[in-house]
């Protein structure tokens, strides 16, 4: 393995003190030694290349796709892209038709906004490493960077405490990145050195083993990793931005917050989960009802046809969307000099949307009215 541990003291002192995890692996792999790194040189050249992860990863899409604005060698880091993002909003943040609500209360969204806490984390990382290494080539420790991103695991030493930041959590593990993913049972086991995958499942010889990256929605999926799975049981949209324009007051938001269900309203092909139907309840219940009921199980003030009709409206607006940004990416690939230029880019994001459409209207179908 390759984890904080394994990287000389000497050249760590080299580097801030606050610097991630995730970083100082990827200056390390950008300025180790050569000697001290040739013990991997054989999973390095399994490795996919920048242009692999310039087709694949979103972080480095041009900005007419939605990509952010990064910096470079030669520049400090830039503002992102004012341009519509043809993005996914759980991975961009950002809508074509409608302008989200407002939002009183901060609070931890793991898979939404990927794409901005991906820039601002890769922004630092680029601010620590240059602080040390003033020569350091934008394309070369970008490319580490990503190959550290997708190719991790979580990892603690013995006696270490789980951090704040799971991203400070990580440890390389040299050929485990030749498992793909696939919706199987995880067996997956660590301690202090090692790691250990065991199929759980009768495989044929010659088959392919896969392992489980995790309960992910394909938007994280496509961010983190670079693909998406054409059937995948965990996907997911994010209803935050579209909940929050109809529950827009402060006493509204702060009984949610107080109540422990302030965002997150996650909504699968399956249908709504339970967070979501207890903002819907808010919408229209007196804040001391929707405090009864959700507190103490009463009914006075529950309307369910109404919650039904609200969550129903909710999903389709989020379908609204996804038609939206289809009709302005189809037209982008037409006329869009540099859309034209990335026509596979854009057509994964078209075949993302549609995914996307279609898990709406699968969703919708399950809320009764």
């Amino acid at each position: 393995m390759l984890r904080v541990e394994d990287i000389p003291s000497t050249f760590i002192d080299k580097l801030p003190e606050d610097i991630a995890v995730h970083a100082l692996l990827a200056a390390y792999l950008t300025h180790g030694e050569q000697d001290e790194l040739s013990e991997y040189e054989l999973w390095r050249k399994s490795w996919p290349s920048r242009k692999d992860f310039e087709d694949s990863m979103p972080i480095l899409w041009p900005t007419a796709l939605g990509g952010p604005q990064l910096p470079s060698s030669r520049e400090d880091a830039l503002t992102d892209s004012e341009q519509p993002s043809l993005l996914p909003a759980s991975i961009s943040g950002h809508w074509n038709s409608l302008q989200p609500g407002p939002k009183t209360r901060k609070y931890s969204s793991d898979y939404q906004n990927i794409l901005s806490q991906q820039a601002q984390r890769i922004r630092k990382a680029w601010t620590d490493v240059i602080s040390a290494f003033p020569d350091t080539n934008w394309e070369k420790f970008s490319y580490y960077w990503l190959i550290v991103n997708t190719r991790s695991f979580y990892w603690l030493g013995e006696g270490q405490e789980t951090p704040e930041d799971p991203n400070d959590a990580m440890g390389l593990v040299p050929f485990a990145d030749y498992f793909n993913h696939a919706d199987v049972a995880r067996d997956v086991k660590f301690d202090a050195n090692t790691y250990e995958f065991r199929a759980t499942k009768d495989y044929e010889e010659g088959d392919e083993v896969f392992m489980n990256y995790g309960s992910h929605p394909n938007d994280t999926l496509l961010a983190e990793y670079g693909f998406f799975l054409d059937v995948n049981e965990s996907d997911s949209i994010y209803l935050d931005d579209i909940i929050f324009r109809d529950i827009h007051s402060a006493g509204q938001q702060e009984e949610l917050w107080l109540n422990q269900y302030y965002g997150n309203y996650q909504v699968t092909p399956h249908g709504p989960c339970y967070r979501t139907e207890v903002a819907a309840c808010l919408s229209y219940m007196k804040e001391e009802d929707w405090r009864n009921h959700v507190l103490e199980g009463q009914s006075q003030g529950l309307d369910e046809s109404r919650s039904e009709a609200t969550i129903k409206r909710w999903i389709l607006t989020y379908a609204a969307e996804a038609d939206a940004t289809v009709t302005v990416l189809q037209k982008a690939m037409e006329l869009d000099a540099t859309v034209k230029a990335h026509r596979p880019k854009a057509e994964m994001l078209l075949r993302r949307w549609r995914q996307i459409k279609d898990l709406c209207d699968r969703a919708a179908k399950t809320v009764s009215i």
